[in-house]
């Protein structure tokens, strides 16, 4: 394994970065402010770059570099997540590359032919539904229930949290990968998963006001005898459950990329601050207790980086050998990537705000914006903190550590 960057992958993070700089990072308090969505002309921006499509093969209009899509989604996703400390942006870009890429690998030709084309142009959103009002991580407690009936499933119930609900039915078009019970009687393996674009009839929906991330929509999903094609199905009849494990691998490394990228940056921020900032006639920078905390966090961040980039090749390699690790094993790398690093993110970005006093309590500074982004990823989404403690004890201290068994 290469510890640095390949000249085409340099490349690429230059490509993005200098993007985002002149793009999106001047209007991102825009964005914040105005909660009207995230503007189409970035969007499209993004897709021309051929970020939307680096997990989607060339012959679905994608630009997927074989065998190294979770490497580059990495870098793409840590780049925008320095730009755009909100997360919004970051969120819908790692939501349509994570999700979309299950698409890939296990949606029909007609799905795949129906949807990818338009995810790599940066007009359709992917996203996931699986959390409910009676459960979230709780997987074997979902009760949306998917008929099979004359070639269609026949779905009802209710799907809550769910990102994107705006962008997939008001401000664009797109559907959500959506976990449902297709066998009651099998427990973990009467389950399936199905695409369900989010403008069939049958489904009504509602948005929650949300504190963070106000580019992004987030809200509940009814389902009432939605009539959904056969071919929106992905993989196999209930298997649904390994599907999830397997998306929400690759969605939660993403998550911890678009993590690191805004903590990052709250910690420049800090550190270009503190050189200039001068108090009792020197810099900030002079005085132990800051300058040793930046450098703690700057170390620690490191660490995070480096093990978060042996976790994307991880999950690369494990597609091009199936023998390489198992999914499991992945699922314990990739929990430890979720509980760090939107932790580790939010306790530096409150320091960092220290740092900066006061002005970090105003909105000319985007610190609070990122604080405010980040804590979604702390409190829940993607998986809560402590099921990440729980998936870690499972896989390295074995069922013993397992509470449901």
């Amino acid at each position: 394994m290469e510890f640095r960057l390949s000249a085409e992958q340099e490349l690429f993070k230059r490509m993005v970065r200098e993007f985002c700089e002149k793009n999106i990072e001047p209007r991102s308090r825009e964005m914040d402010d105005k909660e009207e969505g995230i503007p189409d002309d970035l969007i499209k921006g993004l897709a021309d770059l051929g970020v939307f499509g680096i997990m989607i093969p060339e012959k679905y209009g994608g630009s997927a570099p074989e065998g190294e899509e979770m490497t580059y989604a990495n870098i793409a996703v840590q780049e925008l997540g320095r730009a755009e400390m909100s997360m919004a942006l970051p969120v819908y870009t790692l939501l349509c590359l994570g999700w979309g890429f299950l698409i890939t690998k296990y949606g029909t030709e007609q799905l795949k032919e129906e949807v990818l084309p338009r995810v790599a142009a940066g007009e359709y959103f992917t996203g996931i539904a699986t959390t409910e009002p009676g459960g979230g991580s709780d997987i074997a407690n979902i009760q949306t229930s998917g008929t099979y009936k004359d070639g269609k499933f026949i779905v009802n119930g209710e799907k809550v949290y769910i990102s994107g609900v705006l962008e997939s039915i008001e401000q664009r078009d797109g559907g959500h990968i959506t976990l449902v019970r297709t066998d009651p009687e099998a427990g973990h393996r009467g389950f399936t998963f199905i695409f369900i674009p989010a403008k069939l009839p049958g489904i009504s929906y509602s948005t929650f006001e949300d504190i963070g991330r106000m580019a992004l929509s987030t809200g509940s999903l009814v389902y009432k005898n939605v009539e959904v094609p056969e071919y929106y199905m992905l993989g196999e009849l209930n298997r649904g459950f390994y599907l999830n494990m397997e998306g929400f691998n690759l969605a939660r490394i993403l998550v911890s990329s678009a993590c690191v990228g805004m903590t990052e940056k709250a910690l420049e921020i800090s550190r270009d601050y503190v050189k200039q900032r001068v108090l009792f006639g020197r810099p900030l920078a002079k005085f132990e207790g800051i300058s040793f905390e930046i450098a703690q966090d700057h170390a620690k961040l490191e660490q995070l980086k480096l093990y978060l980039q042996y976790t994307a090749w991880a999950a690369d390699t494990l597609y091009k050998e199936p023998d390489f690790i198992s999914q499991r094993e992945l699922s314990r790398m990739v929990s430890i990537c979720k509980m760090e690093a939107p932790k580790l993110g939010a306790e530096i970005t409150q320091r960092c705000m220290t740092h900066l006093g006061a002005f970090s309590y105003t909105k000319d500074c985007p610190l609070g914006r990122g604080l405010r982004g980040i804590m979604s990823y702390v409190v829940g989404a993607e998986g809560g903190y402590h099921i990440q403690k729980l998936i870690i004890a499972r896989e390295y201290i074995g069922d013993e550590a397992v509470p449901y068994r």
